[in-house]
């Protein structure tokens, strides 16, 4: 067995860790399960990552980080430079894909369901927002969660044009990482602003920790334009 496939295999046990402390509400254990992930996926994609890269190093660091100040998540700081440090770790994302991201020319009709796509989104954030603001405490804070919002549209945006761009193993992973961190952020502000049911929490714990998983296949794999017959 290769040591990737080792690594993810690891993985599964943790998830059902952080899976047993969410439904036992037990949050320091379930944090402590999103930790110890990132060992067998540092360990087992070791040979295939560079560590000298910016952006892998500055995303992990930063997630890493993020997770531990959840520990004290009960502190509203705490729990808003957790929410920073993970936005900023999007930011080095974004820079990523950039790097594979080739200017193409687009026929009318995907530029008109592109810009229609982006229309749509940014009328859910918006929307999505205006509901946030009653559960708000002053002005910054809704700043704040306003530039987390449309960082995470950037992030959406630049994944589904990477995407279609390239249409590479690699976007794929990308693409899935992105849908994994978009979702599980909704999901978490679902569970701390109107309601912290164990179901919406073991979602959002599950796509957080795929999202990672699939941050560490997208990382270590080689850019390569495939055909169809070679992503499935």
């Amino acid at each position: 067995m290769k040591p990737r496939q080792l690594a993810i295999l690891i993985c599964l046990p943790l998830i059902f860790l952080n899976h047993y402390a969410v439904y036992n509400h037990t949050p320091w254990l379930a944090h402590l399960g999103e930790i110890l992930i990132f060992i067998p996926l540092i360990l087992g994609f070791s040979k295939k990552l560079d560590f000298k890269n910016l952006n892998l190093s500055a995303f992990l660091g930063l997630s890493i980080l993020a997770i531990l100040l959840s520990f004290f998540e009960n502190e509203g700081l705490f729990y808003l430079v957790s929410v920073l440090l993970r936005m900023v770790s999007y930011f080095f994302l974004i820079r990523e894909a950039l790097k594979y991201t080739e200017r193409q020319t687009a026929n009318k009709f995907m530029l008109v369901f592109f810009f229609l796509l982006i229309g749509v989104n940014a009328y859910f954030v918006f929307q999505h927002l205006q509901e946030l603001e009653i559960y708000m405490a002053g002005i910054i804070e809704l700043g704040f969660y306003s530039a987390y919002y449309i960082n995470l549209l950037v992030l959406s945006i630049v994944a589904l044009i990477y995407y279609l761009n390239s249409y590479s193993r690699k976007s794929v992973f990308f693409i899935i990482v992105v849908m994994g961190l978009v979702i599980s952020d909704i999901l978490r502000d679902m569970a701390f602003f109107y309601l912290p049911d164990t179901s919406v929490l073991l979602v959002k714990n599950f796509l957080s920790m795929i999202a990672i998983i699939m941050a560490f296949r997208f990382f270590s794999t080689k850019e390569r334009k495939l055909r169809l017959i070679n992503l499935v």
